[in-house]
């Protein structure tokens, strides 16, 4: 599991998770903002800017203490 942020200028919050599906290894992409429309539900396109969501275009989150 990852928090990742979608790379346009809205930085949208995306959780993504790595499934075993048909043999291989996917990434899924699921809206984990509780105030969003689309909340808990998988996500194919960011929310905020209509992107296809792939790993390699999003970045992770990253905290600081």
């Amino acid at each position: 599991m990852a928090a990742l942020y979608c790379s346009c200028e809205h930085k949208r919050q995306i959780w993504g998770e790595f499934w075993w599906i048909g043999g291989k290894h996917e990434w899924m992409f699921f809206d984990d903002q509780e105030w969003s429309k689309t909340y808990t539900e998988r996500l194919t396109h960011c929310p905020a800017c209509g992107q296809r969501l792939e790993h390699k275009n999003l970045t992770m989150v990253t905290y600081q203490a």
